[in-house]
């Protein structure tokens, strides 16, 4: 039969809305064309003031009685919510099944954050409520050539984090299997001398200190980095922003917030330039589209100081967002610095690179003669105590060295770090150590990293002393350009370089800034984990080799609608329809109201539209499909030039595509045994399904997604269990078997009687799967806080495909 478009229908699932239960099955409620709040309900105040999500399922399908084929299928969101608050867009996950409820569409979405690398087991533990951890546990140590290294891992505000519970065995009912997401919030809280790290939320339940055994194994608590890979495809909807026949699209944009953002002010006060007391020196380079930059240094510091971490620290912008070292693979070799970014940096934005450098420091070794002009750095003195005839370790705090004897801390002397000696205590015979050692703090010009995501630079000031210990200061505009009394600079894509007329006090350096931040809603706003959404819920809707939609959408009004009148169209549309008040359609397979001739650009009216309500619109739709070759932040770039002009405003969509939709049957396989395992078959039965001669029956209306088992209780009954439908009926081989689906109440499949034969014992099995004309697809809206004067709105679904 021919395929229509009255056949191309979108079908409800068993049930809509926002509790666990909605989702489900295909039903046979199709979603009604032009009608509002069919799949998602209306936004209410609630929604407009605080931000609302909602998840919806749905089914387009190829609704015919028999097996014809709509090849290629594809969906996508032909016209966006007018309301600039409101985004649609599609979820695209190969987990999403038939049964899936919106419990199992939660965790589809948030499967794209996940467990990562181990930053250290024997982690602390935890108390319910806690939200801070000493940055000690960032520091693990390992092994290279016998001799003891230290291993640093730089956390960054806003990253996430995972804390879990992890052992092998028996699950324990005092400590159970758990993982918290958490987000970063600080770095350096005041709380101990290490200073703490502070995450949000707090974590929910307590968890093992290291020593706690549990099934033979301690340190049972991880502290874990996450993984970010999302194996979901967002497609979305966006707009030209300049009319174009080429193949470069100018268009909005190319992300969009998966879940609403809702932004606040923080400012920064009294932040410093050093880390841990060192101050690194910034470079940077301009952004291409490469993903790997080499810096050519001559005087990077290398060392394999155990209290000193000496790794050069890149960052850059992606998304609009910052990355660090987590996101990077940094090589020192031979005076040069590559770094090779994990993802793609903005273009024009830039790639910094912050590192110790050996004008400012020098490692040191205390049976060296001490430098002139330098000074020990607190917190890098690493060696050997001699108490007592023992070599012990020892470790500073607070301007002395300490050393662990006989399970009693003993301090082993006092530090003079401007003479670099250390004056022992009674005991003590001998030290020896190594340390870094700095050079007198004057400088006439720094360049660093500003620590802000989304800064905005007209709060941005600074002040610094000057050697001769003259306090100067100055602020910035909103371009970046920083004046001020003694100082000048810039900031630009986040690298701050300052100018000073006379020498300063680097270490004295301190700013101010207030940047825009993304604040942190709990989870159950809105029913999804925003920690465990990728870049803080800002998705790529279009990506290269994706399927993209073009199209433009022309309405006018059909007044005073009379059989044999007549309206201009343009040549080629690939849609028309006219659509009366409530958004019904007047077309029809015979033509009863309008005919359109494409090819000429003209549709020619058949009746007065009697039955339906005035007034009408007549539309006319242009459109193509192109592939995606390269994506910007607001550019797309095709394979191909359009194969005409497209207006400004005119729609781009990424486009889901479907596959072939057919009902059709799998590989029939028959068994001696059937024991509850859908992953395995058995041994062949002696008896077989013959459906050669006696095909199992389906249509596109009817057939579903299962995997089915025939188990025969006798020599002639059976019955049928679906392994995510369990056991839906019994029959048996003298008759013909067509079980009836109560959501459609219409036979799932046929199988004739013919077909089994004879010789079968109970317990045999047969085995085959059904395919649907219908694949499910998850339709997401977002709603931006805040209020809008539009009252009604509604964006546009197509489902198209080629007839075989």
């Amino acid at each position: 039969m021919t395929i229509t478009r009255n056949n191309l229908k979108v079908f409800k699932p068993e049930l809509l809305g926002s509790s666990d239960e909605a989702g489900g099955q295909r039903t046979k409620n199709p979603v009604v064309s032009g009608k509002l709040n069919e799949l998602f309900s209306a936004i209410s105040d609630v929604g407009h003031a605080q931000s609302d999500i909602d998840i919806a399922k749905c089914y387009p399908a190829l609704d015919t009685t028999d097996t014809a084929v709509l090849i290629d299928a594809h969906v996508f969101i032909s016209e966006p919510p007018t309301d600039p608050l409101v985004s649609v867009m599609l979820v695209e996950s190969d987990a999403l099944d038939d049964a899936d409820r919106m419990t199992d569409m939660i965790e589809i979405i948030e499967s794209s954050v996940t467990m990562g690398s181990l930053i250290r087991d024997g982690a602390p533990g935890f108390l319910p409520n806690q939200n801070s951890f000493s940055q000690n546990y960032l520091r693990s140590t390992y092994f290279f050539n016998n001799k003891e290294y230290a291993k640093y891992t730089s956390l960054r505000v806003g990253q996430v984090i995972a804390i879990s519970v992890e052992y092998l065995g028996v699950e324990d009912a005092n400590w159970p299997r758990f993982t918290h997401y958490a987000m970063v919030t600080q770095l350096n809280a005041p709380g101990n001398s290490e200073g703490n790290i502070v995450f949000e939320p707090p974590i929910t339940r307590a968890t093992p200190e290291a020593d706690v055994n549990i099934n033979g194994e301690t340190a049972c608590t991880k502290l874990r980095l996450v993984n970010e890979a999302t194996p979901l495809k967002f497609h979305g909807v966006t707009k030209l922003t300049a009319a174009t026949a080429s193949k470069n699209l100018s268009v909005v944009e190319t992300k969009q917030n998966l879940l609403p953002a809702i932004v606040s002010e923080q400012t920064k006060s009294g932040v410093k330039l050093d880390d841990g007391g060192l101050i690194h020196k910034t470079i940077s380079q301009v952004a291409t589209s490469a993903q790997s930059y080499t810096f050519t240094l001559g005087d990077v510091l290398q060392g394999d100081n155990f209290n000193v971490d000496y790794r050069p620290i890149p960052s850059f912008i992606s998304g609009g967002n910052i990355y660090g070292i987590d996101d990077a693979v940094v090589t020192v070799a031979d005076g040069s610095v590559s770094v090779t970014l994990a993802r793609k940096p903005d273009i024009g934005t830039n790639i910094s690179l912050s590192y110790l450098s050996t004008a400012n420091y020098q490692n040191y070794d205390n049976a060296d003669a001490f430098p002139a002009n330098r000074t020990l750095v607190p917190g890098t003195l690493t060696g050997l105590a001699t108490y007592q005839g023992s070599n012990l370790a020892f470790y500073e705090r607070d301007g002395a060295i300490y050393i662990n004897y006989a399970s009693v801390e003993k301090r082993a002397g006092i530090v003079d770090y401007d003479l670099g000696v250390i004056t022992l205590e009674s005991g003590f015979t001998a030290v020896t150590f190594d340390a870094l050692v700095k050079a007198v703090d004057a400088a006439n010009s720094v360049s660093f990293v500003l620590n802000a995501t989304d800064p905005l630079l007209d709060t941005f000031y600074v002040q610094v002393l000057t050697v001769a210990e003259q306090l100067i200061s100055a602020s910035s505009d909103n371009a970046g350009v920083i004046t001020g009394s003694g100082i000048s600079g810039t900031i630009s894509n986040g690298l701050v370089s300052l100018s000073f007329t006379s020498d300063v006090q680097l270490a004295s350096l301190s700013y101010d800034i207030t940047e825009q931040v993304k604040l942190l809603p709990p989870a159950d706003l809105y029913g999804l984990n925003p920690l465990r959404i990728p870049q803080g819920g800002v998705v790529d809707i279009f990506r290269p080799f994706g399927l993209v939609s073009i199209q433009h959408t022309q309405y006018q009004a059909v007044s005073g609608p009379a059989n044999g009148q007549t309206k201009t169209i343009r040549a080629g549309a690939r849609f028309v329809d006219i659509t009366d008040a409530n958004g019904a359609s007047l077309w029809t397979t015979t033509d009863d109201h309008f005919t359109v001739d494409k090819a000429a650009g003209s549709v020619t009216l058949n009746s007065d539209f009697s039955g339906f309500t005035a007034p009408f619109v007549l539309v006319d739709t242009i459109g193509e499909l192109a592939t995606v070759t390269t994506v910007n932040s607001d550019e797309l770039v095709l394979a191909k030039d359009l194969t005409q002009e497209y207006p400004i405003n005119s729609v781009v969509s990424s486009v889901q595509k479907l596959g072939d939709l057919q009902a059709r049957v799998g590989p029939v396989r028959d068994m001696t045994s059937w024991s509850n395992n859908w992953e395995l078959d058995g041994d062949p039965a002696t008896a077989n399904l013959n459906t050669v001669d006696y095909p199992i029956e389906l249509t596109n209306d009817t057939a579903i997604n299962e995997d089915w088992v025939i188990i025969f209780t006798s020599a002639t009954a059976f019955k049928l269990v679906g392994r995510r439908l369990g056991q839906i009926a019994n029959g048996d081989t003298l008759n013909d078997f067509a079980p009836i689906n109560p959501l459609t109440n219409s036979p799932y499949l046929t199988i004739r009687s013919g077909a089994f034969g004879g010789g079968w014992n109970a317990g045999e099995a047969i085995r085959f799967r059904t395919y649907a004309a219908a694949k499910p697809i998850m339709p997401i809206r977002s709603v931006q806080a805040g209020h809008s004067q539009i009252t009604t709105d509604r964006a546009v679904l197509s489902f198209r495909g080629n007839e075989s």
